[in-house]
C-alpha cells in the first residue's frame, strides 16, 4: 500500500491493483496531494480527494478549465503530432472552456440532452437491447462488454449523429481511438486515428448543410441563439463529445452495472424481483455511478492564482484534478460508502460532476444503462460470470474505472 511517503501515480499497475484503498490513503492522509498520471511523465498533477474540496473545487473560479483560451496547462507537455486532434478536444470543447464561452455552447447545444429529449429514445434503446439479446442468448458464454454494452450507445451515437451506413465503420474506428485514448495507442497511433476521424466529421457537417436531417447533427448546425451559431471547430468538437459524454461513459456505465450487480447478489434479487419498480432502478442506477462508476475524475483544470488548502500549497499555473471517485466514497458524505445501497436517498454523488460543466450527456447515459440493464436481467435469471472475479482486469487509463472484459453465461 501507498506510504506518505510516495507520490501516487494514476493508472499505474500499483494503483489499479487497489484504486480505492489509494483514494482512501488521499482522503486520509493527503486531501490535496501532488501525484503523477501514468501517460504524462514526470508532470506534476494535483489530486483533490475529499467530497466537500472536489465540490468547492467545480464551483471555483481560481481553477479554470482552459486560461486565457489556450487549454489546460498539461496541453503544452504533448509533441506537436498529436496537437491538432487536442486543440480541437481542448480549445474548441466546451468541456474544456470557461465561461461566458462555455455558457455560449451550452446554451447552442442543450436540447437534444433535455430529460424530455432522451426519454423520446427509450423506446429505441430497448428495441436495440432486446435485439441483441436475441443473437448473443443462444450463445451461453458471451463477452458482455464487446457484445452488448457496447453496441447499444454506439448505434444510438451514429444514429443520433446521423452518420450514413457508409461511414460507420469509419466513424467506429474514430470513435474507438477516442475513447481508448493515447495511453493505450500510442501517440503516433492516436493521432493517425484522431486525423482521420476529424476529416471525417468534417465531410458529414458538408454535406449536412446541402443536404439536413433528422439528426442532432444537423440540429447543431442549425442551431441558433441571437444570431450565434457554431464554427465548424466547434461542430467538430461537439461530436468528439457527444462520443464520449454519450457512448464512452455509457457502455463503460453498463459493464461495471452488471458487475456491481453481480457482486452484490442480493441487491440484484431486488431488482429482479421490482421490474416495473421505476424509482427503484433508476436509483440503482445513481448508486452505480456513485460507487462503481467509470470516471474517476474530471477534465484537468488550472490555477490561475496560488491557493492553500489544507495547509497545502498548490501553486499557480498547475494541473488539478478534483478525484470523483474518492469524493463518492467519502464517509464524511455518505452513511457507508463502501457499502453499494441501491435504496440510497439522497444520493447526491459527484459520478458526472458538478457546477456549470455537470455532465451533459448524464440523461443519456442514465436512461441507456437503466433500459439495457432491466433488458438483461429481466431475460437472464441465471446470468453469472463466466470467469473467476480475480481474473478482471482493468485497462490501465487515469481516472477511468473500465474493465478489459466481462464473460458471462446467458440465462
Amino acid at each position: 500500500m501507498t506510504t506518505p511517503e510516495t507520490t501516487i501515480t494514476v493508472g499505474s499497475p500499483e494503483f489499479l491493483a487497489d484504486p480505492h484503498a489509494h483514494y482512501a490513503w488521499l482522503r486520509t492522509n493527503a486531501p490535496v496531494h501532488c501525484g503523477r498520471m501514468a501517460y504524462m511523465g514526470e508532470q506534476d498533477v494535483w489530486l483533490v480527494s475529499r467530497y466537500e474540496d472536489c465540490r468547492l473545487m467545480l464551483a471555483d473560479d481560481r481553477f479554470l478549465r482552459s486560461p486565457g483560451g489556450q487549454g489546460p496547462a498539461m496541453l503544452a507537455g504533448f509533441p506537436d503530432s498529436v496537437r491538432e486532434p487536442i486543440r480541437l478536444m481542448t480549445t474548441s470543447n466546451m468541456i474544456l472552456m470557461d465561461d461566458p464561452g462555455h455558457r455560449r455552447l451550452r446554451k447552442l447545444v442543450a436540447k437534444p440532452f433535455t430529460p424530455r429529449a432522451i426519454e423520446r429514445i427509450s423506446g429505441r434503446v430497448d428495441e436495440l437491447s432486446h435485439a441483441l439479446l436475441d443473437e448473443l442468448e443462444p450463445l451461453g458464454r458471451v463477452e458482455l462488454r464487446e457484445r452488448f454494452a457496447l453496441p447499444v450507445p454506439a448505434t444510438v451515437i451514429n444514429e443520433m449523429v446521423g452518420v450514413p451506413h457508409a461511414d460507420r465503420d469509419r466513424f467506429g474506428r474514430g470513435m474507438n481511438a477516442l475513447v481508448t485514448g493515447m495511453a493505450r495507442l500510442g501517440q503516433e497511433s492516436w493521432a493517425r486515428e484522431m486525423n482521420a476521424l476529424t476529416e471525417l466529421v468534417r465531410e458529414l457537417i458538408e454535406h449536412k448543410r446541402s443536404e439536413p436531417g433528422e439528426d442532432i447533427l444537423t440540429g447543431l448546425i442549425q442551431a441558433e441563439e441571437d444570431g450565434d451559431r457554431l464554427s465548424e471547430d466547434e461542430l467538430v468538437a461537439m461530436v468528439f463529445l457527444l462520443v464520449t459524454a454519450g457512448y464512452e461513459t455509457t457502455y463503460n456505465l453498463i459493464t461495471n452495472a452488471v458487475l456491481t450487480l453481480l457482486d452484490h447478489p442480493h441487491q440484484l434479487a431486488r431488482l429482479r424481483a421490482a421490474p416495473d419498480d421505476e424509482a427503484l432502478w433508476r436509483s440503482a442506477v445513481e448508486e452505480v455511478v456513485r460507487y462503481g462508476g467509470p470516471i474517476g475524475g474530471t477534465k484537468p483544470s488550472t490555477t490561475v492564482e496560488e491557493v492553500t488548502w489544507h495547509d497545502t500549497t498548490i501553486p499557480a499555473g498547475a494541473t488539478v484534478i478534483p478525484v470523483l471517485a474518492a469524493a463518492n466514497r467519502d464517509p464524511a458524505a455518505f452513511d457507508d460508502p463502501d457499502t453499494f445501497d441501491i435504496d440510497r436517498r439522497p444520493n447526491a454523488h459527484l459520478g458526472f460532476g458538478h457546477g456549470v460543466h455537470f455532465c451533459l450527456g448524464a440523461n443519456l447515459a442514465r436512461m441507456e444503462t437503466r433500459v439495457a440493464l432491466r433488458a438483461l436481467v429481466r431475460r437472464n435469471p441465471n446470468l453469472r460470470l463466466a470467469t473467476d472475479r480475480s481474473e478482471l482486469a482493468l485497462e490501465p487509463m487515469p481516472f477511468w474505472t473500465r474493465y478489459e472484459e466481462l464473460p458471462v453465461h446467458l440465462g
